[in-house]
């Protein structure tokens, strides 16, 4: 089958307007991406929203009886001219998009022991595997601030342990920590897309309710502290929710903090008095903080 596809590039602010219009305009699917001017700069989110960056690519197919003629009209009420001007409109076949879809899925072997692979991805038998598609919710393994909390989770015995994973997304972090041997994981956003999006991997993963939480912030009741807390959700929203953080991290707990660029991290730290941080870990223009909550009297230190 095949497809009108249609190519806008807009700012951040307009990307969650223009996407609505374009499915309200009959579009089957809206893929969002970087326009290449500025891959490394993303917009600063709300906990739990999905990362932009400052200029974006939309793709979005439409049926091949789609008037263009009309769509460009309804469009022009809600884009400025510049956004006209990258309006872009091609023909692909599903098996090419499906295609370039998955050219963003990941197989990657973390830690030596946690595969993260398509769906249909053939990898050894005794693999422990969490198998996840692209979608739209942020967090398929391929982002480097993605890469580095599997990487620290593939490496901690994690066997027994609580985790909470803050702004869950696509909930990778918390499915891979419950195949880890993790006796429980909380998996938290704001976003309703993000956590339809957790309980159907989870659910494919074969992970059920009585190990993995998944909530909304507002869902999460009583004063709950967790062995490990993970936060990939970039740096202002880690400053700002530095104390809620802090607090589910039981003393001589694990917090582990991504999603901010290395110039960020002075700041970051500075925002958790009461943790003690190790050296971070950088990819790219990326980093990640692991950090140790200050220990009371008598407690047990990770």
């Amino acid at each position: 089958m095949s497809w009108f596809r249609v190519i806008l590039e807009v700012p951040a602010d307009d990307v969650d307007t223009i996407t609505d219009r374009l499915q309200e305009l009959g579009a089957v699917s809206v893929a969002i991406g970087a326009t290449g001017q500025d891959d490394d700069l993303v917009v600063e989110p709300a906990p739990g929203a999905t990362p932009l960056w400052r200029h974006n690519r939309l793709q979005a197919l439409f049926p091949l009886d789609t008037d263009l003629t009309q769509l460009n009209d309804q469009l022009r009420i809600c884009l400025d001219t510049d956004a006209l001007a990258s309006f872009d409109v091609g023909f692909v076949d599903e098996e090419d998009w499906l295609h370039a879809w998955r050219a963003h899925a990941v197989q990657h072997l973390f830690g030596g022991r946690l595969w993260i692979v398509p769906k249909d991805a053939q990898v050894p038998a005794d693999a422990t595997v969490l198998r996840l598609e692209p979608g739209l919710a942020f967090g398929t393994g391929g982002h480097p601030t993605t890469r580095l909390c599997l990487e620290w989770l593939a490496g901690w015995p994690l066997e027994g342990l609580r985790i909470m994973d803050y702004g869950c997304g696509s909930g990778i972090l918390s499915i891979a920590a419950c195949l880890l041997g993790a006796r429980e994981a909380y998996a938290i956003d704001h976003d309703p897309q993000a956590l339809l999006a957790t309980r159907e991997n989870a659910s494919y993963n074969g992970v059920g309710d009585a190990q993995l939480k998944v909530l909304g912030p507002d869902e999460l009741t009583g004063q709950m502290e967790f062995d490990v807390v993970l936060a990939n959700i970039l740096a202002n929203p880690l400053i700002e929710l530095a104390p809620e953080l802090v607090a589910m991290t039981r003393p001589g707990g694990k917090l582990i903090l991504s999603g901010l660029f290395a110039e960020q991290a002075r700041r970051v730290i500075a925002a958790y008095p009461d943790v003690t941080f190790e050296a971070s870990v950088r990819e790219g223009t990326w980093i990640r903080l692991v950090g140790t909550r200050k220990p009371l009297n008598n407690s047990r230190v990770l």
